[in-house]
């Protein structure tokens, strides 16, 4: 059976990779990037990837939780146990997709170590469960050529 995906999944992974990104880099750059700032990055490429992954095996979830995303992607690829467990307990710091926030609480550094760990393994679980997308370059955004140093080769040439 050949899988025919929803249209924009690869937006919502490159988007995923781009938050956490940002937010791994973020953490050497404390003086703009806060703890509260790489938590909610990282959340969100968390919620990206997934909804990413969900997309492209034509599952949508109605819940936008971390929790109700979990839920949404068991039909599909279920996540590890520990993994599921790890990103749920992302929402006892903070619950942020929850219609009524009840918990707000400033992550600490070990948590946000812990975060950023869960996001990288939520991409490499993303990467396992979509076809291999290439990074997009640095300098054109275009995700179609082999990148090189953060640069594909017509940026390379544009140098």
């Amino acid at each position: 059976m050949q899988i025919q995906s929803l249209t924009g999944w690869q937006n919502h992974i490159q988007a995923g990779r781009k938050y956490l990104n940002t937010a791994n880099k973020g953490q050497s750059r404390p003086t703009v990037f806060n703890n509260e700032l790489i938590f909610q990055l990282t959340a969100l490429a968390i919620e990206k990837l997934i909804v990413g992954v969900c997309q492209y095996h034509r599952q949508m979830p109605l819940d936008h939780s971390l929790s109700g995303l979990v839920e949404a992607l068991a039909p599909v690829c279920r996540l590890d146990d520990k993994l599921a467990d790890r990103i749920k307990w992302i929402e006892q710091i903070d619950d942020m997709c929850a219609l009524t926030p009840v918990n707000r609480n400033a992550p600490s550094a070990m948590e946000i170590q812990g975060i950023l760990d869960v996001g990288r393994q939520v991409a490499g679980f993303a990467e396992q469960h979509v076809p291999f997308l290439e990074p997009e370059c640095e300098g054109c955004g275009n995700p179609a050529f082999r990148v090189r140093g953060g640069l594909c080769q017509a940026a390379l040439g544009h140098r």
